[in-house]
C-alpha cells in the first residue's frame, strides 16, 4: 500500500493554492495541526477580503473574537485556574475546547495577532465593550491595558456609564477610529439628584481626539436631555433621547445650512409634544401631514448647493 501525501510535503504553489480555497475558520484549525504548517500559513498569510473581525468584551471575565467566514465563527476566551479555556464556537454552537497555559489575555492577543494577518487591513471592524448595571467590571480597564492601543473601525459601548466611556475611548487609535456607538447607557446615581431625567455631560467624553476625529455618532440616551452643540463635528448623528429643546432643533436646521461637514441626523424623542414652537420656527409642513402617521416635514433649499434639506418629525410611540 503506497504511503500517503500529506499537506505539508506539497510544494508552496500548491500549498498556497489550498489555502486560497479555504475559509478562515478552517485556516484557524489548519495552524494547530502542526508546526510546519502553522508556521507557512503564517509566513504565507492568504488574505479574507470579506471577512469582518469583530472583538467583544463582556461581564465575566471574558473576551471574544468574532468572524463571519462565511458563518458565524467565535473564539471566546476565558481564564481557567492558570491557564486559559478557549471556546471555538460556530453559528453560537461550540464546537471544541482547548485548554492553554498562560494568562487569558495574552491567549487571546496571540490568536488575534495570527487573525489580523489574514485580515485584509489591519483595523478590527469593530470593538464591543458590555457592562451591565449589576456586574460593573473593573477587569476591563486591565484587558485594555494588556491589549494597548486597539484599532479598529467602531467601537461600542453597552450598558456603560459615562465616566466609564470616557476612561476606555483613549485605548483606541483615533486615526482609525470612525464610529462611536453608545448603547443603554448606564445613568449613574447622585446622592443630590431629585429628577430623574439629567442633562448629558459629555465634557470628559468632547476633548477626547477619539470624539473629535470621529466621523459617525450613534447614542441611545433615554433618560437624558441631550444638547445639539455636543454632536455638531460628526458627519452622521443618530441620537435616542428623553427630550431636547425646540432651540436645539432649530440649531440642527442653521447648522445643516451652514456645515460642509453634517451629512445626515436623526433624533428620536420619548417625550416632544410642542409643536406649535416648530410651527413658529419653520412654518407649517411643506407635506400634508399623514393622517395615520402623523409625520410631517419641511424642505429648505441649501445656499450654494443644489441639495436640499429635509426635517422630519415622526412621532415615536
Amino acid at each position: 500500500m503506497p504511503s500517503q501525501t500529506l499537506l505539508v510535503d506539497f510544494p508552496a504553489v500548491v500549498k498556497s493554492k489550498v489555502l486560497e480555497k479555504l475559509d478562515l475558520f478552517s485556516i484557524l484549525k489548519l495552524r494547530k495541526v502542526c508546526y510546519n504548517l502553522r508556521q507557512f500559513i503564517d509566513e504565507n498569510p492568504p488574505k479574507f477580503n470579506s471577512c469582518a473581525v469583530e472583538v467583544t468584551t463582556t461581564p465575566g471575565e471574558c473576551i471574544s473574537i468574532n468572524m463571519k467566514s462565511p458563518e458565524i465563527v467565535s473564539l471566546v476566551f476565558r481564564p481557567d485556574g492558570n491557564g486559559c479555556k478557549m471556546e471555538w464556537k460556530v453559528s453560537y454552537k461550540v464546537r471544541k475546547v482547548v485548554v492553554e497555559m498562560g494568562n487569558y489575555i495574552d491567549v487571546f492577543l496571540r490568536e488575534l495577532e495570527g487573525i489580523m494577518k489574514y485580515h485584509w487591513r489591519p483595523v478590527l471592524k469593530s470593538f464591543s465593550i458590555q457592562q451591565f448595571e449589576w456586574d460593573v467590571r473593573r477587569e476591563v480597564s486591565e484587558e485594555l491595558t494588556r491589549i494597548g492601543c486597539v484599532h479598529t473601525d467602531e467601537v461600542v459601548f453597552d450598558g456603560c456609564s459615562l465616566d466609564q466611556i470616557a476612561a476606555f475611548l483613549p485605548f483606541f487609535n483615533s486615526d482609525d477610529l470612525n464610529k462611536i456607538r453608545i448603547e443603554d447607557l448606564f445613568k449613574q446615581e447622585k446622592e443630590d439628584q431629585e429628577d430623574d431625567i439629567r442633562m448629558l455631560n459629555l465634557q470628559k467624553i468632547k476633548q477626547s481626539e477619539q470624539w473629535k476625529n470621529s466621523k459617525h455618532v450613534k447614542i441611545e440616551a433615554w433618560d437624558f436631555y441631550v444638547k445639539i452643540r455636543d454632536f455638531l463635528n460628526f458627519e452622521q448623528v443618530e441620537i435616542k433621547c428623553e427630550m431636547m429643546s425646540v432651540q436645539d432643533i432649530i440649531l440642527i436646521k442653521e447648522s445643516f445650512l451652514t456645515s460642509s461637514r453634517l451629512d445626515d441626523f436623526s433624533i428620536g424623542l420619548e417625550n416632544y409634544h410642542d409643536r406649535e414652537q416648530l410651527y413658529a420656527s419653520f412654518g407649517f409642513p411643506s407635506l400634508p401631514v399623514d393622517p395615520e402617521t402623523q409625520e410631517e416635514e419641511w424642505f429648505f433649499r441649501i445656499p450654494t448647493n443644489e441639495d436640499v434639506l429635509s426635517i422630519r418629525d415622526v412621532p415615536v410611540e
